[in-house]
C-alpha cells in the first residue's frame, strides 16, 4: 500500500489544439498549421488550458481552435498511452521520466504535431 501511495502523481489534462504559426515560431516556415495535443496539470481543465495556451504563445503558435473533448490521463500512464497512440513516433517524444519531470514541475508536453502545408 505504501508503494502505491508513493506512485500516485495525479492526472494531466489532454487538450487538443489547431495551431498556426506566429512571427517567431517553432513551426517550420513551410507549414501553414498543425494539430497537437498538449499535456498539462492543473486543479481544473481551465487551469491546464491556460497553462497550455501560455506555452503555445511562448513557442510562437496561435491557437485557432481548442478541440473537444478535453481528456484526463494518469501521469504514470504516459508511456503506455504514448506507445498505443503514436507507435511510429515513440522515439521522438518524451519518455516517462521526462514527461513526469516536465508536467509535475508545471510544464507542458506536446504530443506529435500533425502538420499541413499551405494550400
Amino acid at each position: 500500500m505504501f508503494n502505491k501511495l508513493l506512485r500516485k502523481k495525479g492526472k494531466v489534462f489532454i487538450i487538443g489544439f489547431h495551431v498556426t504559426p506566429l512571427e517567431n515560431t517553432i513551426m517550420p516556415p513551410n507549414l501553414a498549421g498543425a494539430y497537437v495535443d498538449c499535456f498539462s496539470k492543473g486543479e481544473t481543465y481551465v487551469e491546464a488550458t491556460k497553462n497550455s495556451l501560455s506555452k503555445l504563445a511562448d513557442d510562437g503558435l496561435y491557437p485557432k481552435e481548442i478541440l473537444e473533448p478535453i481528456l484526463e490521463l494518469e501521469v504514470t500512464e504516459w508511456s503506455t498511452y504514448a506507445k498505443e497512440r503514436w507507435p511510429d513516433y515513440i522515439n521522438s517524444i518524451s519518455n516517462q521520466k521526462e514527461f513526469e519531470n516536465t508536467v509535475l514541475s508545471g510544464g507542458v508536453v506536446y504530443g506529435p504535431f500533425g502538420s499541413y502545408d499551405p494550400q
